[in-house]
């Protein structure tokens, strides 16, 4: 199977120490003359949450796409600000729904990424974290954050 990588991809979260995560994406990606990704997976169990929270019956038609939209818009402007990325490259940062570990998995696929960069707190490895380091078609690497 011929597989041609080309990208880093940058798994960012919605956490204090995005910039440090974004910062070592940006150097491993220059280090290899590779593009960088900038990628964030809005957990769409967070929708599934939401409509059990409230009952099924009394949802309107949209409720739940819109509820989607507006996470995705809330987590875009967040990094986007956090890392101050200057308008002309907002286009960089993707925004993806759906289970984070997985979506972040078949994103590398699709991609034919080289490295996924994520961000892991000292004290525990968290289950995206697990998931990609036993299942991402490529390298991940590991940045240690607060």
């Amino acid at each position: 199977m011929n597989i041609k990588l080309n990208c880093v991809i940058a798994a960012l979260n919605l956490s204090e120490d995005l910039l440090p995560l974004a910062e070592r994406a940006q150097q491993l990606a220059e280090c290899m003359k590779l593009p960088l990704r900038l990628v964030h997976v809005v957990d769409d169990t967070a929708v599934i949450n939401y409509a059990n929270e409230f009952n099924l019956s009394g949802v309107v038609a949209g409720e739940f796409e819109q509820k989607e939209i507006n996470d995705e818009l809330r987590a875009r402007r967040l990094i986007e600000h956090r890392l101050g990325l200057p308008e002309e490259r907002h286009s960089e940062l993707e925004v993806l729904s759906g289970p984070r570990a997985r979506t972040l998995e078949q994103h590398a696929r699709r991609l034919g990424a080289r490295i996924i960069v994520v961000g892991q707190p000292e004290t525990h490895f968290g289950s995206v974290v697990t998931h990609l380091t036993r299942h991402a078609p490529c390298d991940v690497h590991i940045v240690r954050t607060e």
